[in-house]
Order: structure tokens, then sequence, then C-alpha cells
């Protein structure tokens, strides 16, 4: 219940931030992925690619071959990232993902609303990404994708 409520509240603030200024200054371009940390990695890959019927995307490993984390595409521009739990980690939705058309801007503008936000890093996927947090806590990876991101190319190769 509690994963269900921390999503609620992490879309409603994904659909602030989306509201956010005019189209012409806002930076957001969508609501991309909702990230979800399973104990049995094997059975969600399972449910979500035969059950649900979506597209693997990509997945990242460790170097011991072990999945660091997938990514399972819904449409084009939308995802669901699997990410195996650790041994003390608990199961449930972890955070959502905006795609963001300029990186470096958003972070300005967050930081001149007085939100502390750090400076942006690649991903193992190669995007740039931010995180941050809503007052609730619930955790927003905001995402740039440039043509060598893994998101990039699964969308640009999505038919």
């Amino acid at each position: 219940m509690r994963s269900m409520l921390s999503f609620g509240a992490g879309i409603f603030v994904g659909a602030l931030l989306l509201q956010g200024g005019g189209a012409q200054n806002n930076p957001v371009r969508s609501l991309n992925h909702v990230g979800i940390v399973v104990k049995n990695y094997d059975a969600a890959m399972a449910f979500y690619t035969k059950t649900m019927g979506f597209r693997e995307a990509y997945t990242i490993k460790r170097p011991d071959g072990i999945p660091q984390l997938t990514y399972l595409q819904l449409s084009r521009d939308t995802f669901v990232e699997l990410i195996p739990a650790g041994p003390n980690q608990q199961a449930g939705v972890t955070h959502f993902g905006i795609e963001v058309t300029d990186l470096p801007k958003m972070v300005t503008q967050l930081r001149d609303k007085g939100l502390t936000v750090p400076n942006p890093g690649p991903t193992p996927a190669n995007a740039q990404s931010v995180r941050i947090q809503d007052p609730e806590g619930v955790q927003i990876e905001v995402m740039e994708f440039g043509p060598q991101s893994l998101q990039r190319k699964a969308m640009d190769s999505w038919k």
C-alpha cells in the first residue's frame, strides 16, 4: 500500500513539474519510467515479458553477469525499470523518471526554486541524470537521453 501511495504522490509531483511554466520555458518532455525493485527477478521478468507482453529494451549486467537493471518497454517512450533486490532492500516501487530535453536548464530551474539538486552525472545506460526527492521522500530521476544512451536507442528502434 505504501508503494502505491508513493507512486501516486510521485505521479502528482511529476504532473506539477510538467505544468511548471510555459512549454517554451519547461524542458520536461515526459514521464519516462517507473523503477521497481523485485525480490525474484526471473519471476518478474517472466511476468512482465510473457504475461504483460512488454519488450525487453536492454539489460545492464554487473561484471559477474548478474543483472543490475532491465528496462522493459511498454511504448516508444515509456518503460518499467526492474532492479533485482539487494540483501536488505525492500521490494516495490522505488522511483519514477522524467525525460527532459535540457538537463542543465532543468537543474538551474529547480535550484532557482530552492531545491537542492546535485550536479548531473552519467547513468549505467549512458544517459545524464540527477535524483531529487519530493516533500514526501519520493525519488524522482530527472534524465536527458543523448544519442548514445540506451534509452534513446530503444526509443528510436520502437516500431
